[in-house]
């Protein structure tokens, strides 16, 4: 499987911390590595067991990939510091880790290198990666990281954002309802390990629902009734506590209006025929 021969690294802000300390493969093949300093350059190198430390961005010039694991708010400067100093036509860009799209990291780009961004899957071990970019870069992304035996997921244009409000939502924002299912249980009488143990078996038991299911896991009756059963509720959960009656009030507006997204016309103009055929069976 043929990669790119010569690798180099532009680190700042803990990446020995980052996944990029634990890829052998790569590091293997590890080059020139450039930090804010020729000292801490040489750390990174020496903790790394790997590469060898340079002074300035110039001496990148030898190198047919390179990989950027810095802080994103440090990230324009360092693209635009790289693409002043070395000419980019023709290297491939890996930027790991930060939250914007390749398209927005402007100054690789405009100084003629293909550039693709790398996040690692959460809850994965490290073991699945998304990227997204040009497709150069992740074509040799794969090779690269089928040598470590990971996977990698190529998401598509203009799509990370998507990708990351999966994992906002997944991992942060249903923190309130989890807590609110918990608070509630609380309050009617329940232990805290009688509570949690209980939002735990309903929860796996939804995303159970929805993986088997789908959208099909909630319907329209359903969502009536359950906002016909909080309503008959609301006074006694606002008299216990105001924060879970609003908390109730919110999902319940929310389950009815993915029941109304469902039926939507245009949302189902904007999916593929095989889907809404499937859909309507």
């Amino acid at each position: 499987m043929k990669v790119c021969k010569t690798v180099g690294l532009v680190g700042a802000g803990g990446v020995n911390q980052s996944f990029v300390a634990r890829m052998p493969a790569l590091l293997g093949r590890l080059g020139p590595v450039k930090g804010s300093s020729l000292r801490v350059a040489r750390r990174i190198s020496n903790e790394f067991r790997a590469g060898e430390a340079i002074a300035g961005y110039a001496d990148l010039k030898s190198c047919e990939c390179i990989w950027i694991s810095v802080p994103e708010e440090i990230l324009d400067r360092v693209t635009g510091e790289i693409a002043r100093e070395v000419c980019l036509r023709g290297k491939m860009v890996v930027v790991c880790g930060v939250l914007r799209d390749s398209p927005r990291i402007g100054p690789l780009r405009s100084a003629g290198a293909a550039v693709a961004t790398l996040n690692c899957v959460p809850e994965s071990g490290e073991r699945v990666f998304v990227s997204e970019g040009q497709r150069a870069v992740l074509t040799e992304l794969r090779k690269q990281l089928a040598l470590d035996g990971r996977k990698l997921i190529e998401l598509g244009p203009a799509r990370k954002a998507l990708y990351l409000s999966g994992i906002h939502i997944g991992a942060h924002l249903l923190i309130p309802w989890i807590a609110g299912a918990a608070e509630s249980f609380r309050a009617a009488g329940l232990s805290r390990a009688e509570a949690t143990r209980l939002v735990q078996a309903l929860g796996t038991k939804a995303l159970r629902s929805y993986g088997t299911a789908g959208e099909r896991a909630w319907k329209q009756a359903e969502s009536e009734a359950i906002a016909r059963a909080i309503d008959a509720a609301m006074e006694v959960i606002r008299s216990v506590d105001p924060w879970l009656a609003a908390l109730h009030l919110e999902g319940a507006g929310v389950l009815q209006g993915l029941a109304r997204k469902r039926r939507s016309p245009a949302r189902a103009a904007r999916l593929p025929a095989k889907l809404v055929a499937r859909k309507a069976s």
